[in-house]
């Protein structure tokens, strides 16, 4: 039951509103319970997500908008994948958000919308996500609301902010300059093989690691990254969660900037910059109206040819394990890891274009080319909280520590990872979650981009294996992969 107590009403247009807003009809489900089986989160929801379609159904509309489980859904898309009649609950979950907003019901769990709040004010005002900015005023309104708990920001919190202030994860000014990050071009890279690159905001600051590696590998798979000028922030959850047109408009800004720069491709390192865009070209395409309002906003209509990839598809399908193997000059030899996908690399698969969602392999055979074993295991496509944690760190906890458990229990000496909140959830966090559990987990979380370059002789140092929380030169020294100084 939802914890607050209320007169349960039943709305009949409830379901009908839910199927006009984003096409998802409620009334298909059977009740199967797929969907609260394989939810990662559903231990912490007041209403579990088979419970939440049976109260749509009913219109129990008040129940619905009072609960805490529309503002805990991580949208990790598990329970659209699995449900056997195609429903897109995380869809229905953000019409959910947007009407308890406009309606004025006070959220069960306000500092998750404080969250959006303060995520999209920068992104407005920069166009891209200020992260220093974003947590000082998520801390500020949680501070006014009586909402902080000051022990957790004080003994968990702030040592991990100021430390990466120091690592120069944490940007402390806002990124006023829109430019794209360019080398000089040579004469050679006009044979070399090109492809749009969208870094999005984590890449340009906490997550700057994964942009560093991304650059450096692709320098020596002469791969040419065009990153566009112009290009601002996909939108992320605070868009999609507060405004569909906005979450929209979004992302079509930035595969302007691509088509402009002169590209039909474009890869995208962060899987949540990946599945707005892919969002948004799917939403245009099959909504006439939406695609008008877009229209009007942006002045811009995608091509056709517009082709969004993961740069894990890029790596395996464009470039391709042979050519990396070929590449590799001092191989992963005894390094055993697990291979982390997270959730939206490959769910739904009706945007992604996944063939093997449940149990991915691409990241996998990189691995396995550039000479590492790669280990089975049970949590490859498991959510690790994504967002939550800025704001539900209890919750984000008791998923990583699973993730980190089944990677422990395996035999793996590290988790490779291909997304920028999986590995900030499962490195930063990673000695607090072990506290919290009772684990020593000393689990190094690396980036595939990262342990390829290692493989292909580069610099650890250009490669930013300095900037994580759990030191991986031990490891890899061992393993004689990290090169002599």
């Amino acid at each position: 039951m939802v914890e607050r107590s209320m007169e349960i009403t039943y709305r009949s247009d409830l379901a009908h509103h839910i199927l006009e807003e984003c096409g998802e009809n409620v009334h298909l489900c059977y009740q199967c319970k797929k969907c609260t089986a394989g939810c990662p989160a559903a231990e912490h929801f007041d209403l579990t997500p088979h419970r939440l379609i049976r109260a749509l159904q009913l219109g129990q509309k008040e129940s619905v908008l009072n609960s805490k489980t529309i503002w805990l859904c991580a949208a990790c898309e598990a329970c659209t994948t699995r449900c056997p009649q195609g429903i897109n609950l995380p869809k229905a979950v953000d019409v959910l958000r947007i009407m308890a907003a406009r309606e004025g019901i006070k959220p069960a769990v306000p500092p998750i919308p404080a969250f959006y709040t303060s995520a999209l004010r920068g992104i407005k005002l920069f166009g891209r996500m200020y992260e220093a900015g974003l947590m000082a005023e998520l801390y500020l309104r949680m501070a006014l609301s009586g909402d902080l708990d000051y022990g957790q920001f004080i003994n968990k919190d702030l040592g991990l902010a100021l430390k990466m202030l120091r690592m120069g994860k944490l940007k402390p000014f806002p990124p006023l300059s829109r430019a794209a990050k360019h080398k000089s071009k040579k004469a050679e890279d006009a044979q070399r093989q090109q492809v749009g690159y969208y870094p999005g905001c984590s890449l340009h600051g906490t997550a700057v690691e994964y942009d560093m590696s991304t650059r450096a590998v692709a320098e020596k798979l002469d791969l040419e990254l065009v990153e566009p000028s112009g290009w601002v922030c996909c939108g992320t959850t605070p868009a999609h969660s507060t405004d569909h047109l906005l979450s929209t408009v979004m992302p079509m800004k930035s595969l302007e900037c691509v088509e402009q720069s002169g590209q039909s491709q474009v890869t995208v390192p962060c899987p949540s910059c990946f599945i707005r865009m892919r969002t948004a070209l799917h939403d245009v395409e099959s909504d006439p109206e939406l695609r008008e309002q877009v229209e009007a906003r942006v002045k811009y209509t995608p091509s056709p040819d517009l082709k969004v990839e993961h740069l894990l598809t890029t790596m395996y399908e464009s470039v391709g394990p042979e050519r990396v193997s070929e590449a590799v000059t001092r191989p992963l030899n005894g390094l055993k890891v697990v291979c982390y996908y997270g959730c939206v690399v490959t769910r739904p698969p009706e945007l992604t274009g996944a063939t093997e969602v449940e149990y991915p392999m691409s990241m996998d055979h990189l691995m396995e080319a550039a000479g590492a074993e790669s280990l089975d295991w049970s949590y490859k496509t498991e959510c690790c909280g994504v967002s939550l944690v800025f704001t539900q760190l209890p919750m984000v906890m008791d998923m990583c520590h699973k993730v980190l458990d089944n990677a422990k229990a395996v035999g793996a000496e590290a988790i490779v990872v291909a997304c920028p909140l999986c590995q900030a959830n499962l490195d930063v966090r990673q000695q607090q979650t072990g506290e919290e559990y009772g684990r020593e987990y000393d689990l190094p979380i690396l980036y595939f981009t990262q342990l390829m370059g290692l493989a292909f002789g580069l610099d650890p140092a250009s490669l930013g294996l300095d900037k994580h929380f759990v030191n991986a030169k031990p490891l890899l020294q061992e393993k004689g992969i990290w090169p002599a100084s």
